[in-house]
């Protein structure tokens, strides 16, 4: 992401990084996935998360169930979020910045 877009952030992405898996909810064009796939988390704030992606598994605009795990209570908690900017690095490796929903 570009240093524009990152000065127009509300809240602070600290570093996060922990396993998580996530289901494509589907649009308009697409029909939701079958079965979760497996990434590995970049950042957190309050209002986000970012995920790191092999391949182009994701468009701005998709709709994610992300389960993250709580492991004090060993179990996941589902969160929708909103693929918000996707970006990639050349080599196939993805980045992707999602906004939590309500």
């Amino acid at each position: 992401m570009d240093r524009q877009a990152e000065d127009k952030r509300l809240d602070v992405r600290f570093p996060f990084r922990i396993r998580v898996s996530y289901k494509v909810m589907g649009d308009g064009l697409h029909l939701p996935s079958r079965f979760p796939a497996q990434t590995e988390t970049v950042d957190l704030s309050k209002c986000g998360l970012g995920i790191c992606l092999e391949g182009h598994a994701v468009d701005v605009g998709f709709m994610l169930v992300v389960r993250v795990p709580v492991w004090e209570v060993r179990t996941t908690v589902p969160v929708l979020a909103e693929v918000r900017w996707v970006t990639e690095n050349g080599h196939g490796i993805c980045h992707a910045g999602l906004e939590f929903l309500p």
